[in-house]
C-alpha cells in the first residue's frame, strides 16, 4: 500500500514546540513586517475557529486578532526545514517505510509491503507516535492503492475526527470513499481545470473516475489521465521522478561563529550555487529567494538575533547570477553589526517547471538574454561535472581573500590539472 504523511498546521506546530504555553490558544504564523503589512501563512484550529483563514492580510483582520487575543508569530523558514529533515531521518531509521520521500516541507510519501488494514493502521500509528515523540509534530496519515488515493485518505483523516488521524482506503471501500470527496479536493486537479470539470457535471472524485479515459485525455491530457488512473487504483505516478520539490533549501550551522558580512556573503553564495544547480537538474525555475540569518541560541551570554526576508523575482529563473544578486540584496537588508552569527541559509521557493515560465513583457531582449544565460549555466554545470565541483564558480564563493580582491559577481576558475 502507498502511504502519505501530512504534518498538521505545520508552521504553527513547529512554533508551539518551543512555546507550549500557547497550546489551546489561537496562533497564526505570518510574514509580518511590523506594520500589519503581512499575510497569514498558517494557523491552528483555534485561530480558524475565531474566523481567521490562511491568506488573510493582517491589516484586514487586526480587530479579530486583538479581540480574540490571537498570537502572531513571525515565519521562521529555516526552523521548518530543519524539523522536516528531522522527520525524514526518524522515519528512515525505523526501516518500516519503503521509498520514503519528501514531497514538500510538510508532506511525505512512501510504501508499506502490507495491505491488511488492521496491521497497516498499527504501523501508521507507530509512525505517528514516533514523529510526535521525537519532534513534537502531530501528523495525519493515509494509505491507499496509489499515491493519489493515499493522499485522499489523508484528507479523510484530517476532516473526520473519528479516524483519529489515520485513514486506510482498501480496494473494497474506494468507490464509497471517493463519492464523498469533492472533485476540487483531488490532488492533481488544478484550479484551472475545476470549472471545466464541474461544467461537465463532474462533482465528486467518483464522478471523475467514471468518465471514459478518452474524455479525460481530450480535456486534460496526460496529467489528467494519470490522476484518473490513480483514483481508479492504478499507480501512474512516480514521486521521486515525476514530482518536483516545491522548495529547495541549503543552510549550514557554522563550526565557528562569525560577525563578518563578507564571510556570510561567501557562504550564502555557495548555498545559492548548490541550490540553483539542483534547480536546473530537476528542470525547475524559482520565483522567490529567501535568506535567513541566526545567532547561536544556546549562547545566552551573547546578543540574540534572527531575521529572514524574501525577494520575489519579476521572472522565474534558474540563473545563478540573478539568484546570487538577489541574496546579496537580502543580506544588505538583514545584516546587523556586532552579532555573532552561527547559521545562515538560502531557500528557493515557488518552483515551477522550466517549460512554463512567464517572461516579463516589459523587459527588452529577454528571450535572447535568457537563452545566453542558460547556455552559460549549462557550460558551467558541464565543466564542473567533468572536472569536479566548483571548478568554475563566482568570486564571492572563494576564500575571504578572494572576496577582498575580486568584485562580487565575477566568475573565477580554479586550475584544472
Amino acid at each position: 500500500m502507498y502511504i502519505h504523511l501530512d504534518c498538521n498546521n505545520f508552521f504553527v506546530s513547529c512554533e508551539l514546540v518551543s512555546r507550549p504555553e500557547l497550546k489551546g490558544t489561537p496562533v497564526v504564523v505570518a510574514n509580518d513586517n511590523g506594520n500589519n503589512g503581512g499575510i497569514i501563512l498558517a494557523l491552528n484550529a483555534e485561530a480558524k475557529a475565531v474566523g481567521l483563514k490562511r491568506g488573510n492580510p493582517l491589516f484586514q483582520v487586526s480587530k479579530i486578532i486583538e479581540q480574540q487575543h490571537v498570537t502572531v508569530i513571525d515565519v521562521h523558514h529555516h526552523l521548518y526545514h530543519e524539523v522536516s529533515r528531522h522527520i525524514m531521518d526518524e522515519v528512515r531509521q525505523t526501516e518500516m517505510v519503503l521509498d520514503f520521500v519528501q514531497y514538500s516541507v510538510d508532506e511525505f510519501f512512501g510504501q508499506m509491503p502490507d495491505d491488511d488494514p488492521t496491521r497497516l493502521r498499527g504501523y501508521l500509528q507507530q509512525l505517528k507516535d514516533l514523529i510526535l515523540d521525537k519532534t513534537g509534530i502531530p501528523v495525519s496519515c493515509g494509505a491507499g492503492l496509489s499515491y493519489t488515493l493515499a493522499k485522499t485518505a489523508t484528507w479523510f483523516a484530517k476532516h473526520y475526527p473519528a479516524y483519529n488521524g489515520i485513514c486506510i482506503m482498501p480496494a473494497e471501500k474506494r468507490e464509497a470513499a471517493l463519492a464523498k470527496v469533492p472533485v476540487k479536493e483531488v490532488w492533481g486537479i488544478g484550479r484551472r481545470s475545476i470549472k471545466k470539470i464541474e461544467q461537465a457535471g463532474v462533482q465528486t472524485a467518483l464522478d471523475y473516475t467514471r468518465r471514459p479515459e478518452a474524455w479525460v485525455n481530450r480535456l486534460f491530457g496526460v496529467v489528467g489521465v494519470r490522476t484518473w488512473k490513480e483514483l481508479n487504483g492504478i499507480p501512474a505516478i512516480t514521486i521521486a521522478s515525476h514530482e518536483r520539490q516545491k522548495s529547495i533549501m541549503y543552510s549550514r550551522t557554522f563550526a565557528h561563529m562569525t560577525s563578518s558580512k563578507a564571510v556570510l556573503l561567501r557562504e550564502l553564495s555557495n548555498y545559492a550555487s548548490s541550490a540553483t544547480r539542483k534547480l536546473r537538474e530537476q528542470q525547475s525555475l524559482c520565483q522567490t529567494v529567501t535568506v535567513f540569518l541566526a545567532t547561536n541560541r544556546h549562547r545566552e551570554d551573547l546578543a540574540q538575533y534572527y531575521a529572514d526576508d524574501t525577494i520575489k523575482l519579476s521572472t522565474a529563473t534558474d540563473d545563478s547570477t540573478q539568484i546570487i544578486h538577489a541574496l546579496a540584496l537580502l543580506l544588505d537588508r538583514l545584516f546587523r553589526e556586532n552579532y555573532q552569527y552561527k547559521q545562515a541559509g538560502v531557500i528557493l521557493g515557488q518552483l515551477q517547471h522550466a517549460d512554463a515560465v512567464q517572461l516579463d513583457l516589459f523587459a527588452p531582449n529577454q528571450v535572447d538574454e535568457t537563452t545566453k544565460q542558460k547556455r552559460l549555466m549549462q557550460a558551467i554545470d558541464d565543466i564542473n561535472k567533468r572536472f569536479g565541483s566548483n571548478q568554475i564558480h563566482f568570486a564571492v564563493q572563494g576564500s575571504e581573500a578572494d572576496i577582498d580582491d575580486q568584485p562580487a559577481g565575477f566568475m573565477k576558475a580554479r586550475k584544472v590539472n
